[in-house]
């Protein structure tokens, strides 16, 4: 289906026109229908299927056709950390680009001067306000957050934000809200816990699911099942086979993206490490190097797994197999996207099996085995490795344990798209 198939705002078809989005994605043919409508709806699909797109097409055109106080905050978009948090704003004013809603990013740090622009911002009112739930309960418990006239709630990635333990801060937030409002809920996963809290917050909410925890088709995964030590050499081997570029690098705890980062910089590769100790002005500053191509290896914790919006991302390496499966599918979901290919390697070592095995069962398909580098052995063809004394090696629980868009270029004038769309209908 075709966004102009949709019954959308004609400027903002203008800037969809501009940025080039032309067919829906699933999730977006879906859903923009029944937010149009006010329908309460749950969204369930992965990472990377055009989620964003999904509810803030149909809340912009709906803050544009129907009246809403200019003094209040109209429509609240909540989101678990703050690079999904700017990712979402960075999305509102491409989309918004031609119109004249209002929109304000909340979303903490320590500056004192952004605090004071924030409370300036949201006592004078927004059409939309996106923010982390812990900078939400900040401004509610200082009074200078009014949400009792906000008629539209939108909560992204609801199951990380419960995972991260914001079950209460959402209902108390949630508390201070008109009861006749329109609900949004869009998860990667549906588990019992998402469904219950869904019910307590929602109204009969119509829900849809696309493609829940299956990676695109076009990401090329392998596995190289390897010895720990040799891990290195086998990034090295990637790295020869092609120049390493937009490469995202997954560790199991931020102390392991430390030292691989340092490693990874020591034989000569261009990489920068995002993880959690890093302040917010330093996390911008490398993300903003990544995107501009100034950093060809991006070493992460799953920080970034749900919070990065590149679609050009050539390849994703787990250097440690996530323990929850479905981290996996959002790590390799960096890849691949926008209808491009994408490449995701794993590493697994003997102590990875079973998170491999668990990833299989819920991908229901075995991964290709990849081919060792010369000289390299496999685990498997050496039956000794299995009883090496338990200080050799490390224990990885125990190692674990101690860390865990794009606006228009120009205004194309609406006869353009107007033209465009007649043109379409026929050659139909």
């Amino acid at each position: 289906m075709l966004f102009t198939d949709l019954d959308l705002d004609d400027d903002l078809l203008d800037a969809l026109y501009d940025m080039r989005f032309d067919e829906c994605t699933p999730i977006q043919e879906k859903c923009i229908p029944h937010i149009l409508e006010g329908k309460d709806l749950i969204g369930i699909a992965q990472t990377g299927t055009g989620k964003t797109a999904a509810y803030l097409l149909p809340l912009l055109t709906i803050l544009r056709r129907e009246s809403h106080p200019a003094d209040a905050v109209n429509c609240l978009i909540m989101s678990p950390t703050r690079e999904l948090a700017r990712q979402i704003d960075q999305a509102l004013q491409g989309f918004g680009y031609y119109m004249d809603i209002n929109g304000v990013a909340v979303y903490g740090g320590n500056d004192g001067d952004r605090y004071e622009q924030e409370r300036r911002s949201l006592s004078s009112g927004a059409d939309i306000v996106i923010a982390t739930p812990g900078r939400l309960i900040t401004h509610i418990n200082l009074g200078t957050l009014d949400l009792s006239r906000t008629t539209h709630l939108v909560l992204d990635e609801a199951d990380r934000m419960l995972d991260m333990g914001f079950a209460d801060d959402i209902i108390k937030i949630v508390a201070q809200m008109p009861k006749e409002r329109q609900s949004i809920l869009f998860s990667a996963t549906m588990p019992p816990k998402i469904a219950d809290f869904a019910r307590g917050i929602m109204n009969h909410p119509v829900e849809v699911r696309i493609a829940v925890s299956k990676p695109a088709e076009k990401i090329s995964q392998s596995v190289y099942i390897c010895h720990e030590a040799d891990k290195i050499k086998i990034i090295k081997s990637l790295f020869a086979e092609r120049r390493p570029e937009r490469v995202i690098l997954f560790a199991g705890s931020k102390q392991k993206v430390k030292e691989l980062n340092i490693t990874l910089s020591r034989l000569g590769y261009n990489t920068a490490a995002m993880h959690s100790d890093l302040e917010q002005k330093e996390r911008d500053t490398v993300m903003l190097k990544f995107k501009a191509r100034h950093i060809d290896v991006l070493v992460a914790t799953d920080i970034v797994a749900r919070g990065i919006d590149i679609d050009d991302i050539t390849m994703v390496i787990n250097y440690d197999v996530p323990h929850d499966a479905e981290d996996y599918v959002h790590r390799i979901g960096r890849t691949a996207r926008a209808g491009r290919d994408g490449r995701a390697v794993t590493l697994v070592s003997e102590r990875d099996t079973r998170a491999l095995a668990q990833i299989e069962r819920l991908l229901k398909v075995k991964v290709p085995r990849a081919e060792l580098p010369a000289g390299l052995e496999s685990p498997q063809a050496t039956p000794h490795s299995a009883s090496k004394p338990k200080g050799q090696g490390g224990n990885r629980r125990k190692q674990d344990k101690a860390a865990e868009g794009q606006k228009p270029h120009h205004k194309s004038r609406k006869y353009h798209r107007r033209g465009h769309r007649e043109g379409r209908s026929q050659a139909q």
